[in-house]
């Protein structure tokens, strides 16, 4: 009984312990908010990623792909159809891309990706990333940005949208020969076929806002590769019906979505209808099915159809070295943030080694009156237990409050130094993201009290080991 209480009045009134309980409760919270954050970017990456990629992929190292997509699907219906939910073709290449701002030629360099909106929609989440702005869509308030089908339609509210469309007089009604010339033009001016680009692609952050440089029915011409024995380039021109938006900037800047078809004609890959080259197969998985071994599965199958040339690989592979980095961040960020809970632990060790230089004689007094070895040692080891059960207990509940209102806390910093801490125009989140893994608090609360313990048991050892005589000799 006289050990805890020992353990609880030094706890107390020792207040130079103060500095090791509040090392402790600082690292702990920050390896908590740490780890909470970067698994929440992690985690919304991931999603964001397999929301723009099928759960497999298969391609041809070709770039000008392969004609018998057909008979390539149905082939990996024959050997995994149980396990395929659903399939879409889709073609995709390098270009560049070309329209007007203001009377000024804009050049962006894009990924080209031929696809049937419908079907590709069935394979991810592409439809859940496609929006239009107000001013081309159904809104009810100005500037609002409005879902938009998985279609490449050149609707009435995108042709108004030229700039020769704020002429356009809805009470005169289509006959009206003003409006019907303006019409006219603006027909003449809108491209025959409808492009989905990047948010990016469409868009400039400036000062704090995101302003449309190519707005839904901007004519933009596209170049890229045709097929052939000495590659010529292939141009056309497509109209933006609206934009894509994943949050993952690699993707929102560069890709621009065409119809399939249109893309295989004008690479001299298609005859425009239904027939042409694909370079990808995007293929869904039904829930709870292995994407690893269905793509051994359909690598090795492929392989009998036409060997070395199909690439089979689930959205992981693809992004393998993106998401390997990312780990390997958060593995360094732990180590470098453990030292602070280690640094603690010093603290620890160096605070008990003079309590127990300060306390000899309280020692020697104790062991006098029959306290035993074991009985002062786990005086000390008591002390640095509780020690860190206080500072990791308190670390633990502040970095939680903390990773509650994060983005509270986020909008003060950034009310306070003028300018923002979270820039959505990097990162493409509109809040910061978090996940509390609570195996995750577990451990890093269990190591800050190994760490306490351990750092404590060198002074317990030498306390234990005084003899009274020895420590009443000067007294």
């Amino acid at each position: 009984m006289y050990k805890w209480m020992l353990c609880w009045r030094y706890l107390r009134h020792r207040y130079i312990a103060l500095a090791s309980v509040i090392s402790v409760m600082l690292g702990v919270a920050t390896m908590i908010v740490v780890n909470s954050v970067m698994a929440g970017f992690s985690e919304k990456m991931r999603d964001r990623l397999h929301g723009v990629l099928a759960d497999v992929i298969v391609e041809s190292y070709d770039l000008d792909g392969f004609w018998n997509h057909q008979e390539v699907m149905a082939r990996i219906n024959e050997i995994a159809g149980e396990d395929v939910e659903a399939m879409a073709p889709t073609m995709e290449t390098f270009g560049l891309a070309k329209w007007t701002v203001n009377g000024h030629p804009f050049t962006r360099q894009v990924q080209i990706i031929g696809v049937q909106p419908t079907e590709r929609a069935k394979t991810g989440d592409f439809a859940e990333f496609l929006y239009a702005d107000a001013d081309a869509a159904n809104a009810k308030t100005p500037g609002e940005r409005v879902n938009m089908p998985a279609s490449f339609e050149i609707t009435e509210k995108v042709k108004r949208n030229r700039p020769a469309g704020r002429f356009l007089n809805e009470e005169k009604g289509p006959d009206d020969p003003f409006d019907t010339l303006i019409r006219a033009q603006i027909d003449e001016e809108v491209a025959d076929h409808g492009a989905i680009i990047g948010f990016a692609v469409g868009h400039l952050h400036h000062e704090g806002k995101d302003v449309a440089v190519a707005p839904p029915g901007t004519k933009i011409g596209l170049v890229f590769p045709a097929s052939g024995a000495k590659p010529a380039p292939g141009y056309d021109d497509f109209t933006v019906v609206g934009y894509f938006k994943s949050g993952m900037s690699e993707y929102d800047s560069t890709h621009v979505y065409v119809p399939l078809e249109r893309l295989q004609a004008m690479r001299l890959l298609g005859d425009g209808k239904s027939k042409g080259a694909v370079n990808q197969i995007q293929v869904k998985a039904k829930a709870g099915v292995d994407l690893d071994e269905l793509a051994r599965k359909v690598q090795l199958g492929l392989e009998g159809l036409r060997p070395m040339f199909f690439k089979v690989s689930t959205w992981e592979q693809k992004q393998g070295p993106l998401l390997a980095a990312v780990a390997v961040e958060q593995s360094i960020l732990n180590i470098l943030l453990f030292f602070i809970i280690a640094v603690a632990g010093f603290g620890i060790l160096a605070i008990f080694s003079m309590i127990v230089v300060e306390k000899t004689r309280d020692i020697g007094i104790l062991k006098a009156l029959g306290a035993s070895t074991s009985g002062v040692r786990q005086i000390f080891l008591g002390y640095g237990l509780a020690l860190g059960i206080v500072g990791s207990g308190v670390g633990m509940i502040g970095g939680l409050l903390f990773v509650w209102k994060i983005n509270e806390i986020e909008d003060w910093l950034s009310k306070v130094t003028h300018r923002k801490v979270f820039d959505d125009a990097i990162y493409y989140f509109d809040k910061i993201p978090t996940l509390v893994e609570p195996f995750t608090v577990m451990w890093i609360v269990g190591g800050a009290l190994i760490i306490a313990v351990v750092a404590s048991i060198w002074p317990a050892h030498r306390a234990s080991k005084l003899r009274p005589v020895q420590a009443l000799r000067f007294e």
